[in-house]
């Protein structure tokens, strides 16, 4: 039982992961996710949010934390962490789209 509960966190998470660079390389484009954009420009996005939207989109997109983890590590619930992520990472993509039209 065990075995299929981690199982399923696993797919869960890897389905969020996959959704999200989805929606990262539809603004973006294909090509571009490792050699258009560089880190400074990531950077200068992301001094843009808030410091907890950035320390949550940081730790989960980038170094590849989980929501539990960074809920934890905030003293929020998942669900909370999920949102936040999921309303600056939409933000993020709107300043992509005005900045690259």
């Amino acid at each position: 039982m065990l075995r299929r509960i981690a199982w399923r966190l696993q797919y869960v998470s890897r389905k969020r992961y996959t959704r999200e660079v989805a929606m990262i390389e539809q603004v973006m484009g294909e090509d571009s996710m490792g050699t258009i954009v560089s880190q400074v420009y990531i950077e200068q996005l992301l001094h843009q949010l808030p410091d907890k939207a950035r320390y949550i989109i940081k730790s989960i997109i980038i170094d590849g934390m989980t929501e539990e983890e960074v809920a934890r590590k905030l003293k929020m619930t998942r669900q909370g962490v999920n949102k936040c992520k999921n309303k600056y990472l939409r933000q993020l993509a709107q300043k992509l789209s005005h900045s690259a039209q």
